[in-house]
């Protein structure tokens, strides 16, 4: 009898009909931003009439908030559990390095979700926002943590970050981090040299 963990679970016919078109809104915000994705252009990306989306999603904006917490779900998720699996005693600098490496790999992994989420997020009406903090508020949370421990183990103790407010510190990662998928595209095999260089000027 096969190991019943090794046998995929199966979506349903909705759960999947879903994916398919946050899949599609995905790409489009990402590469056409907020106003200029429609229903009927999610429907088209999503090979689907119009009208068929409304058995899935109220609306636009449904989509939206659903696929702008997805792009900040995936690398909280990451950064997360990539910090989680280290050593307790790891020092500071294999704390952050892991935490950036982890941040940029699921940018990647994760592509159009995370453009949408950093493309869009000031774009949409204040309504979406509202319905995004908690999830945003949360990974900001996880990256206070993080630069923390890092603090405490050795990291962030040059001359001009030792007494630097780590709101400010996490602020710069998150824009540099951010530019890496929204300015060149996605990160690349230059993660490595921007992660080295991150950590250097972190360092300092």
């Amino acid at each position: 009898m096969p190991d019943a963990s090794a046998i995929p679970e199966k979506k349903s016919p909705g759960a999947e009909m879903r994916r398919r078109i946050l899949d599609a809104a995905a790409l489009l915000l990402a590469e056409n931003g907020y106003q200029a994705t429609t229903l009927r252009g999610i429907a088209d990306a999503a090979g689907l009439k119009a009208g068929s989306i409304y058995y899935h999603f109220a609306s636009k904006e449904q989509i939206t908030v659903e696929v702008l917490n997805e792009g900040v779900e995936y690398v909280s998720a990451a950064v997360s559990r990539a910090v989680e699996d280290l050593p307790a005693d790891a020092d500071g600098r294999t704390v952050l390095k892991a935490a950036i490496e982890a941040h940029l790999s699921a940018l990647s992994a994760h592509k159009a979700y995370t453009r949408a989420s950093i493309r869009c997020f000031s774009m949409v009406p204040q309504e979406i926002r509202d319905q995004t903090i908690d999830i945003r508020r949360d990974f900001d949370g996880i990256w206070l943590d993080t630069l923390k421990r890092a603090r405490a183990q050795g990291a962030l103790t040059g001359p001009h970050t030792a007494a630097a407010d780590l709101r400010e510190v996490h602020r710069i990662i998150l824009g540099a981090l951010n530019w890496a998928i929204e300015k060149r595209g996605g990160p690349s095999r230059r993660d490595h040299a921007l992660s080295d260089t991150l950590l250097s000027l972190l360092s300092a």
